[in-house]
């Protein structure tokens, strides 16, 4: 079954890498969508969104990473995805993704699948990185990042 886990990885986590693991575990085959939203001020390029994203999932060797400009239903329907994959850290995020699930009900076949990340990963966000980041502690973003992309990050001189 081929699967998609879209999202803007505005840096990648360890969040979300847990859940592209699990996905990576139960399916064929995960496309890895690195949305470039045009109405969102995005921290990290495109350019650089995916390189962090193909650094931090290096180790799943089903996993396929798209740069993608456009709407995800589109991409869903053009690669017959069978399922979407959601992560879902809290009530909070659930309420948000049924919004978003209905939308992909109405516009492609495919179902959607809800996942949470790893325990220990449960509190990680793009947003808490970002803060980190913008407060000029850097160094307390590489706990919730993998360690090759965080290298990477600290490369784009932020």
């Amino acid at each position: 079954m081929k699967v998609v886990y879209a999202g803007s990885f505005d840096p990648i986590t360890l969040g979300h890498i847990s859940v592209i693991e699990r996905a990576g575990n139960l399916f064929d085959e995960v496309h890895v969508i690195i949305a470039n939203n045009r109405s969102k001020k995005h921290h990290f390029t495109i350019t650089q969104r995916t390189e962090l994203v193909v650094l931090s999932l290096i180790h799943i060797p089903n996993v396929v990473v798209v740069p993608f400009e456009g709407i995800v239903a589109d991409y869903v329907n053009e690669n017959r995805i069978e399922a979407v994959i959601r992560g879902i850290r809290n009530s909070t995020d659930l309420e948000y993704e049924l919004q978003l699930e209905q939308y992909m009900r109405s516009t492609t076949k495919a179902e959607t699948i809800y996942l949470s990340p790893y325990t220990k990963d449960i509190q990680t966000s793009s947003s808490l990185v970002r803060m980190f980041i913008q407060s000029d502690k850097i160094e307390m973003a590489k706990a919730y990042m993998h360690p090759d992309a965080y290298a990477r990050m600290e490369s784009y001189g932020i």
